[in-house]
């Protein structure tokens, strides 16, 4: 049985939000949820004055997995920005998750502080960020030919020695500017302008720049992508405006997200994850639950991914994959829990292999084995279901199929497949093929408002199925 590479969500990086606005307030662990959801690995939250700079580290240190953090002083408020500002900014930038220095810069279309100061602010604080070895992340607007002479100075300033030096912010110059600063050594920001219908100028400018110069952001809650535009924005969106950026580039959005991300990591010196970030397993009651997997075929209505970071006090989110070592080490004693289910925050036989060799272990030492499934990993992993069953006998007790729906369309309504309906078909298929190889297997339905489940129960009665109604939780 050979893995697949199946990955509907491929890793980007939100480079600019302000998680901390007041539109976030009680809802950040939501928004880095669905971020995750959408495939959005780390988001970077900024800082544009002393207080919201403060925020923006309190959140890299709630959530170190998800959040890094920027601080600095924006142009808008150069004019408060004296030697007591830059000592505590200084002192910030020294926190742990913070990994640039912004938003900075110079903005000549609201000049709410005079030009002069702003200019003086700027080159003082990329000098401080050339001091801590950290990137800037600069704001620029209508002041194009100033900020080159400003990044031009900088030149001489010591420390940071090696590019990326920092980020154009939501870019918005020429694409003479922009390969001006590429050859400075700094990145080019992009948002969800580039969605915009209006912005045709502003997608050949970016169309013109060679992936490896570009950056992806969101600048949440402002300049949402279209769908979205007008309405509150967030860093989930970032796949959006990663999709038309790949569309520009005559490629698909696995081939642009790999080297966005890339420059992300290069641009903020984001080591790569060495832990798995989330955990691998997890107690509830008297059952252990392994967490092989992130990936899934589906993006359920219900699912509680899409609204927390994890359960039970356990981050489940996993930045890496663990192996049946991984597993297995997690354990412990099996013989302390009633059962042992995979169930984390992905599809859990995606990673078939890997649930075979901890379930062989599992068995070996008298446990019962679980696997809660939606029963689309076959057609994910480009197999029958009768391939992907089949290793499985002996090794698996049960399977709890995530069943939702007697039909196809409201299959795909509340479960919103990769697939389409092809995967309500898999469902069915899965489910026949485990009754028929001898599995218990028990389908089940989540109880939604308005939702009559008898059909789907007389549906799992034809499959030979049992049938159990989970209730919804919307909180």
């Amino acid at each position: 049985m050979s893995e697949t590479v199946f990955d509907p969500t491929p890793a980007l990086v939100d480079t600019h939000a302000h998680l901390d606005d007041p539109r976030f307030e009680g809802e950040v662990e939501a928004l880095l949820a669905r971020a995750r959801a959408a495939g959005v690995i780390r988001v970077v939250t900024i800082g544009v004055d002393p207080e919201t700079s403060r925020r923006a580290v309190e959140l890299a240190r709630k959530y170190p997995f998800d959040v890094s953090a920027a601080v600095g002083v924006s142009p808008h408020d150069a004019g408060t920005y004296d030697e007591a500002v830059a000592a505590e900014l200084e002192s910030l930038a020294g926190e742990p998750g913070v990994v640039a220095w912004g938003e900075i810069g110079l903005d000549y279309h609201h000049d709410r502080a005079p030009r002069e100061v702003q200019r003086r602010v700027f080159l003082d604080q990329l000098r401080r960020a050339r001091d801590q070895g950290l990137p800037a992340v600069v704001h620029c607007r209508e002041a194009h030919a100033d900020l080159a002479g400003c990044l031009e100075e900088a030149e001489s300033y010591p420390g940071l020695e090696e590019p990326p030096r920092g980020v154009l912010h939501c870019f918005s110059g020429t694409a003479d500017d922009a390969r001006r600063a590429v050859a400075l050594g700094y990145m080019i920001g992009i948002g969800g302008v580039v969605t915009f219908a209006n912005a045709g100028a502003h997608r050949e400018v970016v169309r013109s720049l060679p992936p490896e110069s570009v950056v992806l952001e969101t600048d949440a809650p402002y300049l949402a992508p279209q769908p979205h535009r007008g309405k509150r924005n967030e860093p989930a969106y970032v796949r959006l405006t990663a999709e038309r950026v790949a569309e520009l580039h005559g490629a698909g959005l696995g081939e642009i997200a790999p080297v966005t991300t890339a420059n992300a990591r290069r641009l903020f010196r984001l080591p790569e994850p060495e832990g798995f970030g989330g955990a691998p397993a997890y107690a509830l009651g008297r059952n252990l639950y392994l967490n092989p997997t992130s990936r899934c075929t589906n993006d359920c209505a219900f699912c509680v991914r899409r609204r927390r970071l994890g359960l039970g006090g356990y981050r489940l989110w996993l930045d890496r994959e663990p192996g049946a070592g991984d597993l297995i080490e997690a354990v412990g004693d099996p013989a302390s829990y009633d059962e042992v289910v995979f169930c984390g925050f992905g599809e859990p036989l995606l990673s078939a292999q890997i649930v075979a060799e901890t379930a062989r272990w599992l068995k070996e030492r008298g446990a019962r084995v679980r696997v809660n499934t939606n029963g689309t990993a076959h057609l994910a992993r480009g197999e029958t279901a009768a391939g992907l069953l089949e290793p499985l006998r002996g090794l698996v007790d049960e399977f709890s199929v995530s069943l939702n729906a007697a039909d196809a369309a409201g299959y795909v309504k509340i479960c919103r497949p990769v697939f389409g309906e092809a995967a309500f078909t898999a469902v069915l298929d899965f489910t026949r093929t485990a009754v028929g190889l001898g599995f218990a297997v028990t389908a089940s339905a989540v109880a939604l408002p308005d939702t009559d489940l008898a059909p789907v129960e007389r549906l799992a009665a034809g499959l030979g199925a049992r049938f159990r109604a989970r209730t919804y939780k919307n909180d």
